[in-house]
């Protein structure tokens, strides 16, 4: 029962690196600012890009992070177990530290989106209360969604019915324009300019980390109660899990109608923002959809595939999380490789994204044939807890 439960659990984190890409995708190809705006996207409006924009909102975005961010939940208490476990305690400590440093490098020196900073400094509160119940963390957890998305909405909802002047809202697009054209000139540039401002986004996002440090804290310990409660290793009732998916396609219903309204009603500003507080609100239902879809995969016939193909993936989500980054700033910024930043649509951006999650499930699956864990888990593991092996025993004594 242990081994199908991390199998269930690396099938999840499987799903939710590979998910993530395709959100981060666009950050990678152009300047921050464009990133998820349709309406001022660089390469216009056409069907197929409209098209791949809406299904990325609609069933990606902020999904497959919630998701991740559940799973660290989980870690957490998996690595650090009770909190009168003081020796697993001081472990855990020095494996967050040694995430901040990741983070603090993976964000400053390759990528600017990076979250593992985020989710270092969330796990060192959440690890307060990894000794709670499952009950208790989850009630706390949505308590502190739900009052922060209302507060977001509510805000979104004011700034959506405020009229702007046509010409001040006409100066203000044209200076975040102007504002994206130099950011491209940089990332197009060479590798120390593309260095550079991809240190001056990161820097940009850093006044963003108080509240995503209380939305992060909030989904892990949803992650870490569901994980306590059997929901996260399949353990739960089947009529729990049909309520759930009910629930998030419900919830997921609503995101795409209105997304797919704005994009046919010409990408009204005040829709969009009420579209992007309500789809950040319901991402937990939603994931949590994804979450019931894996469970029962698993416990299919046919569908076991899909969750033993992502288990090696997920096994390697560190690495894999990385190796992204890697790829896609070697694809986009200039001086590191190809240098198409600002050249490519998004109907291209996945097709990219689709390739690469082919090459991660097949060389996740061909690594770990041969070896215990990724390469950077390998790493990070040694820092934290001490030197382990790496080679799979038979193939190291043949």
């Amino acid at each position: 029962m242990t081994k199908d439960r991390i199998v269930l659990l690396d099938s999840l984190r499987g799903l939710g690196v590979l998910g993530i890409l395709l959100c981060n995708a666009p950050d990678f190809a152009v300047p921050p600012v464009l990133a998820e705006s349709a309406a001022h996207w660089p390469h216009g409006t056409s069907a197929a890009t409209l098209s791949v924009w809406v299904v990325t909102q609609w069933l990606f975005q902020r999904k497959f992070v919630t998701l991740f961010a559940m799973l660290f939940g989980v870690s957490i208490f998996l690595v650090g177990g009770e909190r009168s476990d003081l020796e697993r305690g001081a472990i855990l400590r020095r494996r967050l530290g040694w995430m901040v440093v990741f983070g603090l490098l993976h964000g400053f020196a390759v990528w600017y989106g990076d979250v593992l900073l985020s989710y270092a400094l969330a796990g060192f509160a959440v690890m307060l209360a990894r000794s709670w119940s499952a009950r208790r963390l989850i009630r706390t957890g949505l308590g502190i969604w739900i009052a922060v998305s209302l507060l977001m909405l509510v805000g979104m909802s004011i700034a959506a019915s405020m009229p702007k002047d046509s010409a001040q809202q006409a100066l203000e697009t044209a200076q975040e324009l102007a504002k994206a054209k130099a950011g491209e000139a940089q990332y197009s540039g060479t590798f120390l300019q593309s260095l550079i401002q991809n240190g001056k986004d990161r820097l940009a996002f850093l006044p963003a980390e108080p509240i995503i440090f209380v939305m992060t804290s909030a989904l892990m310990m949803i992650g870490l109660g569901a994980f306590k409660a059997g929901v996260l290793t399949g353990e739960a009732s089947d009529r729990l899990y049909r309520r759930l998916l009910v629930g998030g396609l419900l919830a997921s219903a609503l995101v795409g109608g209105l997304f797919i309204a704005g994009a046919v009603m010409g990408l009204p500003r005040g829709l969009g923002l009420v579209s992007v507080g309500i789809q950040w609100a319901l991402a937990p239902p939603t994931t949590l959809a994804y979450v019931a879809l894996m469970v029962f995969a698993a416990r299919s016939k046919v569908w076991s595939a899909i969750p033993r193909a992502l288990a090696p993936v997920g096994q390697m989500a560190f690495t894999n999380y990385l190796a992204q980054s890697l790829i896609m700033t070697f694809i986009f910024y200039g001086g590191r490789g190809l240098g198409l930043h600002g050249k490519v649509d998004r109907p291209g951006l996945a097709a990219i994204t689709v390739g690469i999650w082919i090459v991660q499930i097949l060389w996740s699956r061909w690594w770990l044939d041969r070896f215990e864990m990724g390469p950077l888990e390998w790493v990070w593991r040694r820092l934290y807890r001490g030197p382990s092996p790496l080679r799979r025993p038979a193939l190291a004594t043949a």
